[in-house]
């Protein structure tokens, strides 16, 4: 009997770190092949080239999906969406897979959802039902998962959300956290270890910068400038800056962190830490700053205070631990003290639910035919 082919796309550093459980775990399966295709910012140099982590990892990449994305206009985003739709095709095409697996909301995951129910290959969504209000994720995310055939979904409030858009609910399925599980497997790294990585001395504290642009307003320019002023006037920490995404207005934003780096002795850009190193660093900073979802899921599973600023995150459930800002200077400010006084909590949102195990059952136990044929589920 053939293996059932599971191909995992995936398109950025983001997304990966929430898929590694399931392709470890896929790849040591007797009863499951994986495949796995690489597209978006993974291909691009600017987010240094980060498909270089998937094969350091020991994976084979199958197929890689060239967007050839030339900045973040949004003329850029839909440019590279209609080369991706067509290449998507002759890759699947050629794959040949049983299951297409996909996560998240991104403009550079879209037209694989729309391939797969195009070629009709059943599409396994992962983190569906969630909101963020401040960025085109929102729409997108609700659109892939109509297109999706089966959802694994983080929380309950997910789950009902899933269903309110009328998926089935025997097709829901509720996992918790794929980055809760990408935490426990990934190594501990000693603070020793850490620090020389980041080349910073022991005695030395550090914030993590994630910032990345909202794409339903105008603020980003203002939200980026607030931040490094207040910033600049932090002077018994350090700040580790990792590149914001490839969403539309990352580029001014991306000139704009560069340059307080270049002119900030404490200040550090990389463009990719890699997942092992960058929970570790999470792991042994003050705290992480800016509107990333890592602030949101991984850092209090962590114990780490977060500074959310802005509405990119605005709508997901927050614990505790996370510190609101909106973009004037006085609000990251006072934030930002605040994080450095509050006491750290246990209370969390994302959790580890499902044992690995129990995922690569549905995988192996998948009526794909089935799967296939989609009702619309109401409310009664």
């Amino acid at each position: 009997m053939s293996k059932r082919k599971i191909c995992i796309i995936s398109s950025s550093r983001a997304d990966y770190n929430h898929l590694f459980p399931i392709m470890s775990e896929i790849k040591s399966s007797k009863e499951l092949d994986l495949q796995v295709v690489v597209t978006g910012m993974h291909l691009q140099k600017n987010y240094g080239y980060t498909y270089k982590e998937i094969l350091k990892d020991g994976f084979k990449i199958d197929k890689k999906i060239y967007t050839h994305q030339q900045g973040t206009l949004k003329k850029d985003i839909i440019k590279s969406m209609s080369e991706q739709l067509i290449k998507t095709y002759y890759a699947i095409n050629q794959l040949d897979p049983d299951v297409l697996i996909i996560l998240g909301d991104r403009y550079d995951i879209y037209p694989i959802a729309i391939v797969g129910q195009i070629i009709q290959k059943p599409i396994i969504h992962i983190h569906g039902g969630e909101i963020t209000h401040g960025c085109i994720d929102d729409s997108i995310r609700h659109s892939i998962t109509k297109l999706s055939h089966v959802h694994f979904v983080a929380t309950q409030e997910f789950q009902n959300r899933v269903i309110q858009l009328g998926e089935e609910k025997k097709n829901i399925y509720n996992i918790g956290s794929l980055g809760i599980q990408s935490i426990i497997k990934i190594p501990r790294m000693t603070k020793n270890e850490v620090f020389k990585k980041l080349k910073l001395d022991a005695k030395e504290k550090y914030f993590m910068v994630c910032l990345h642009p909202e794409t339903v307003n105008e603020n980003n320019s203002c939200m980026t400038d607030n931040l490094l002023r207040c910033l600049g006037k932090i002077e018994d920490h350090n700040f580790i800056f990792t590149s914001p995404n490839s969403d539309h207005g990352s580029d001014l934003m991306y000139k704009k962190i560069l340059n307080f780096c270049k002119n900030n002795n404490k200040a550090f850009f990389s463009k990719s830490l890699g997942k092992k190193l960058f929970i570790n660093a999470l792991r042994f900073s003050s705290g992480i700053i800016g509107n990333s979802s890592s602030g949101i899921i991984e850092a209090p599973y962590l114990k780490i205070n977060t500074v959310n600023i802005g509405n990119r995150q605005s709508g997901r459930p927050l614990a505790g631990s996370i510190i609101n800002s909106n973009y004037s200077k006085n609000s990251i400010n006072g934030a930002i003290k605040k994080l450095m006084k509050t006491c750290k909590t246990k209370s969390i949102v994302y959790k580890n639910k499902s044992p690995l195990k129990d995922i690569i059952k549905i995988l192996k136990n998948l009526d794909l035919k089935k799967t296939l044929i989609k009702k619309f589920s109401d409310i009664r």
